[in-house]
């Protein structure tokens, strides 16, 4: 039976359950389409009604032939005179480089396989244009890279300068007596850079190994030359040239099918260490050496160019290249663009890509999809990149909403000297702050001027100091990018204690962003990209530090991008604290996602709403199909994959004070079954009472309780879905062997029920925090302050009810006419702080609008 309840009298609300509720709007909204991102593009971007795209895109067509033609007007006939068409294209992308007027306009695009069909024109699609952002056309672009050698970071332009700021700079004088020590040093032979024991491995994981062993070779020998560029520019000193040359010829020498360098990443360093050579000795090389750099160069890069049009830019995202080789293959363009033809149509690929998909998984707001264990692999590239193709179209891409918005995702997701939200492949690796992230963020407040992201470099620049004095990844970018004045600090206790990020569908909440010792840090998950690339099916999943260190979350180890632990445990839902139905996970690939359609940022509540409903079924993209037939592996129910026909799973998560979580799940389905409610750990998981378990460590003490309108069976276990094995020798940031430990595992499990709802509630601090007790009576749960209704029942509709003694704060959620103000929707989410009213609604992802 449902309580009697009232809001608290000074708030001066009304809660009603007369007929005029169902009068109002409903502020639920829901997506029916099976994926929002696709793997490969299978619609044309944009689609009806978006506004200043930066890009025309659309699905590729197969074959080796294969050109297109685009068109835009705004007139829907595309009359001649009025009508803008493009040349005849290689690749599916065309991007807005020249502005367009104000308005409305239609484009369609062409195809035809083979030089004798006719062309194939599309059905006509509209969007508008406000402000777009300008940028050179390919042959503006083009004339613009017809510069003199050096032209990378427009070297040759800026030489006296670059020289004349780095006279006394003193990383600059310790580069220059590193390199000192590369002068005449024997070259590098074409063997493992991390041997291993293959005995007793399959065949496939013999072959997963050798790549393994090679790994970092292309950068073993790329890394030197680039070094030695900088020291030439930097002292003139002709030593370092010879031996940038002498290097780039003995890697003009080794073949592009050897083990050292036949993989993508090793070709890609290969080729980039012999194009900075190239472009910094280009007046000194005889034209034999020319010759020979240019050629070896086209050798590789010519494959690699074959490889990207056509399909590269269909791709939600190539990881690889984006990674790396985006960065190897651009940098070799610039340095031989007019030098040699190939190169020309180069650097004309990868300025469309970068003008058409930077950056290629976020949007607006700062994010990366696939979590910080693989962000800070795309670091480099993004940094350098942003200032190669500044330098090429005058733009700054430092200054585009995405990158401006960076500075929060990192400081929210990962704050200094704290574990990093467990999530995606190699979450495990971020137990504090790691030397890319230092670096990295270094190198972004260089270019982004934001005083709370100054905070967080400087913060951790006192307690990493030693991060900045063995980095090498970005010595050039600080010599370029120098500091100008002091920069302004501001600690982020003026930050809202959360924020969210809806393109990747994050949700972060702070009990303490500005001091990671008190912060309880907690994030909801539920990601328009599914589980794509090295993205897991986590939707709806919670993650939870205390002091900096992991205490629920992502569970499992990065044994290897598929095999059988990371398809069957680490990558799978199993390992998340998500919700499992018959024990079944969600899918994985693109077609299992989830959104962010609500958050409010309070004082003492923080307030967030994910959806999974979409989250859940059968595995069925082919890509993941084909990983699960090379391990021998089904993704059927004993592997815990399926359908059970899923129709609802949202998850309404809160952070009460700085010291409390909640979280309310709303569950249905087409036929009664058994709902799971998980949570994992690194550390011991003790089960008390009913639904009740606790964790308490040296730094932390847990206590969670759980609660359903049905019986419930808990089990807490210390088993993986499938063995964790360090075969392949795993080591961490410091080249220690990571030790693939035990951790511990709980399920809450329903009886079986077509819909439910469960409510959790968490108190997590130190050890030597208080204990609140959660008490229940008659529907409402009590803890400390907080007063907490839930309706469970799931015969009656939804509803979360949570205030404070105090009477000056409260949050309504579900059934009922709450009218406050000027509140407007059914079923929406209000929260009062101090008389104050903010209401949230469902809120569509960005993606929906431009499809």
């Amino acid at each position: 039976m449902r309580p009697v309840y009232h809001w608290p009298a000074c708030l001066g609300m009304m809660l009603s359950l007369s007929a005029t509720a169902q009068q109002l709007p409903d502020a639920n909204q829901y997506i029916t389409t099976p994926s929002l991102h696709m793997r490969e593009r299978s619609w044309p971007f944009p689609a009806n009604g978006a506004t200043d795209p930066q890009a025309l895109l659309w699905p590729g067509v197969a074959g080796k032939n294969v050109r297109y033609l685009v068109r835009y007007s705004q007139d829907s006939l595309f009359p001649a005179g009025r009508t803008q068409q493009s040349d005849t294209l290689p690749w599916a992308m065309y991007a807005l480089h020249a502005p367009l007027s104000t308005g409305k306009w239609y484009w369609q695009y062409a195809s035809r396989a083979q030089n004798k069909d006719a062309w194939v024109w599309s059905s006509p699609r509209y969007f508008y244009t406000s402000a777009p952002t300008v940028t050179p056309t390919l042959p503006q672009m083009m004339e613009k890279a017809r510069k003199p050698h050096p032209r990378l970071w427009n070297m040759q332009a800026q030489l006296k300068s670059f020289r004349q700021a780095n006279r006394n700079d003193a990383e600059a004088a310790t580069l220059l007596r590193s390199t000192d020590k590369l002068l005449n040093a024997p070259l590098a032979e074409e063997k493992p850079t991390r041997p291993r024991d293959t005995t007793g491995m399959t065949a496939q994981q013999q072959e997963k190994m050798i790549e393994f062993m090679y790994h970092g070779f292309g950068e073993k020998v790329a890394q030197p030359i680039r070094q030695l560029c900088t020291a030439y520019w930097l002292s003139g000193d002709d030593r370092y040239a010879k031996e940038a040359v002498r290097r780039a010829l003995h890697l003009a020498s080794l073949d592009p099918a050897g083990y050292g360098s036949r993989d993508d990443f090793n070709n890609g360093n290969v080729m980039e260490g012999m194009a900075w050579a190239y472009d910094m000795a280009y007046d000194r090389l005889s034209v034999a050496q020319r010759d020979i750099l240019q050629q070896a160069i086209l050798r590789r890069g010519s494959g690699i160019y074959r490889n990207l049009t056509n399909r590269f830019e269909l791709q939600l995202c190539d990881n690889h290249v984006w990674q790396h080789i985006l960065r190897n293959f651009s940098i070799a363009a610039v340095a031989l663009a007019h030098d040699a033809p190939p190169a020309n149509q180069w650097l004309q690929y990868v300025y469309e890509v970068w003008s058409a998909r930077f950056p290629v998984l976020g949007s607006t707001d700062g994010g990366w999809h696939e979590g910080n264990g693989y962000f800070r692999v795309h670091f480099v590239s993004l940094a350098y990149l942003s200032l190669l193709f500044g330098d090429l179209s005058g733009v700054d891409y430092f200054a585009t909403p995405w990158m401006q918005n960076l500075p929060y995702y990192l400081l929210y997701s990962y704050p200094p000297g704290s574990a990093s939200v467990a999530m995606g492949d190699m979450h495990e690796n971020l137990s504090t702050t790691t030397r890319t992230q230092a670096v990295f963020a270094e190198a972004l407040s260089r270019k982004v001027n934001n005083p709370y992201f100054n905070w967080y470099v400087y913060t951790i620049q006192q307690q990493f100091p030693d991060y900045f004095q063995r980095d090498k990844d970005f010595v050039l970018f600080r010599l370029l990018v120098k500091k100008t004045g002091q920069p302004k600090v501001v600690s982020p206790l003026t930050l809202p204690a959360s924020h969210t990020f809806p393109d990747i569908g994050l949700t972060m909440m702070h009990s303490h962003l500005d001091d990671t010792r008190k912060d309880l840090m907690a994030s909801l998950s539920a990601n328009p990209f599914g589980s794509s690339g090295h993205g897991h099916a986590s939707q709806n999943a919670f993650n939870i530090n205390y002091g900096g260190k992991l205490i629920f979350g992502g569970s499992g180890f990065y044994s290897n991008f598929s095999d059988a632990h990371n398809l069957l445990h680490y990558r799978s839902s199993r390992a998340y604290c998500t919700i499992l139905a018959d024990s079944l996970g969600q899918r994985i690939g693109e077609n299992g996602y989830g959104w962010m359609p609500r958050h409010i940022a309070g004082k003492r509540i923080q307030y967030t709403l994910g959806d999974a409903s979409n989250a859940y079924g059968p595995v069925t993209a082919p890509f993941w199909l084909g990983h699960f037939e090379l391990n021998h592996l089904q993704p059927d129910r004993q592997n815990g994959f399926g359908d059970l026909g899923v129709t609802r799973y949202r998850r309404h998560m809160l952070m009460l004070d700085s010291n409390i979580i909640v979280l309310y799940d709303e569950l249905a389905a087409k036929q009664p079954i058994k709902w799971t409610w998980q949570a994992h750990s690194p550390y011991a998981i003790r089960q008390g009472d009913g639904n009740t378990f606790t964790i308490h460590e040296p730094g932390v003490k847990a206590g969670v309780y759980v609660y359903a309108h049905t019986k419930t069976n808990t089990v807490v276990h210390q088993r993986f879905n499938s063995p964790a094995i360090n075969w392949k020798g795993k080591t961490d940031d410091e080249g220690n062997i990571v030790p693939f430990a035990e951790q511990w595992h709980c399920g809450v499990t329903t009886m079986p029920q077509q819909q439910a709802r469960l409510l959790t509630v968490m108190q997590i601090g130190a050890p030597h925090a208080a204990t609140l007790p959660v008490t229940q009576q008659n529907g409402e749960w009590r803890i400390g302050a907080w007063h907490i209704v839930a309706e469970l029942d799931d015969r009656k509709a939804p509803l979360l009810y949570i205030f404070n003694d105090d009477q000056t704060t409260a949050l309504h959620y579900g059934s009922g006419n709450f009218r406050q103000g000027q509140h407007r929707y059914q079923h929406s989410t209000v929260l009062i702080e101090n008389s104050q009213s903010t209401e949230a609604i469902d809120i569509l992802p960005s993606i929906i609008k431009t499809r």
